[in-house]
């Protein structure tokens, strides 16, 4: 049904403007007025295809933390408790960082299995080898595709991240790879995002396609998931303006990402998917907020959206007054 709906995005004029050189500093909010499918209508009744609302949408932001990364090239990121993974592109290594005390924790030397990794996105499942594990297992998707048997593919890689508590209070770190899935038959710049809360894992490739699936469980080993397979897929209309896509993240049957690496060619984008309307719901130029740069990856920290680009994690506060 909401492949025929347009949306209609207005940015209004700023309460005050934030200037890419102040941005770090200052926290001041924006309205963004956005039309858009009313999910509340009757998904069955034909009629309720052309109904929309209005939100407008405060949004304001500040920065939270500056990583000090050892490693080059950060890219996704992914965070489970207080503490946030940020992963690194073709780079065997991980870094942990406590975000409650804002510190740098330890790098750990990532086991790849032969497969290295863009790493654009990162998440965390639902299974635990162990109960007494802190973490579930995280999945480091590929992002761009490889040839494999002259057929284009994609992966994402398991792995066990392992927290010991030592007596006199100090914590020891490790990583094991676990087990790899593999996307067969998707497009350029592949990135999955699993919904926790139904155990699907969502593919999203050649920029606006989306397909989702029964997340393999680690016991089978490595499995190959054929977009034919699909449960649910449905494409979105092809945005109105170029930009690479980045991290992903799947929240309230939405699946937020940021996207774009360059201003000078490319819109430098917060976007949202929602699978129940099967549209682009939301589209924030984060350069018209003040936020240069390349955005890598977005979380959730204590119910808070937060998006992270090469050394800032920015806190945003983004809620809708209903009209």
């Amino acid at each position: 049904m909401g492949k025929t709906i347009k949306f209609l995005l207005v940015f209004i004029a700023a309460v005050v403007f934030l200037s890419c050189t102040h941005a770090d500093s200052l926290y001041n909010e924006y309205m963004v007025e956005i039309e858009r499918p009313d999910t509340t209508s009757n998904i069955n009744d034909s009629t309720s295809h052309d109904q929309t609302k209005k939100d407008t949408l405060f949004l304001s932001y500040e920065k939270y933390i500056h990583l000090s990364p050892t490693v080059s090239s950060s890219q996704g990121g992914a965070c489970y408790g207080k503490y946030f993974i940020q992963c690194y592109a073709s780079n065997p290594a991980i870094e942990i960082y406590d975000l409650e005390k804002k510190t740098y924790l330890c790098k750990i030397v990532n086991p790849y299995p032969g497969t290295r990794t863009h790493a654009n996105t990162a998440f965390f499942g639902n299974q635990k080898i162990s109960p007494d594990d802190y973490f579930p297992l995280l999945y480091i998707c590929s992002g761009n595709s490889t040839n494999v048997n002259k057929k284009p593919c994609s992966f994402i890689h398991a792995y066990r991240i392992i927290k010991y508590d030592n007596a006199d209070g100090s914590e020891e770190w490790d990583a094991q790879y676990v087990y790899t899935i593999t996307l067969s038959g998707f497009g350029s710049w592949t990135e999955g995002v699993i919904d926790n809360d139904k155990n699907l894992l969502w593919v999203k490739d050649n920029g606006c396609y989306y397909s989702s699936f029964k997340m393999p469980n680690y016991e089978g080993g490595n499995v190959t998931i054929y977009r034919d397979d699909a449960i649910t897929s449905f494409s979105v209309d092809p945005q109105p303006f170029t930009s690479s896509p980045q991290g992903h993240l799947f929240h309230d049957n939405k699946i937020l990402l940021v996207s774009g690496t360059s201003p000078k060619t490319q819109k430098l984008a917060f976007i949202v998917i929602n699978t129940l309307t099967q549209t682009r719901e939301l589209v924030i130029d984060l350069l018209e907020i003040g936020l240069d740069g390349e955005p890598e990856n977005i979380f959730i920290y204590k119910d808070q959206l937060m998006i992270g680009y090469r050394g800032p994690i920015y806190k945003f506060n983004l809620y809708p007054k209903k009209k």
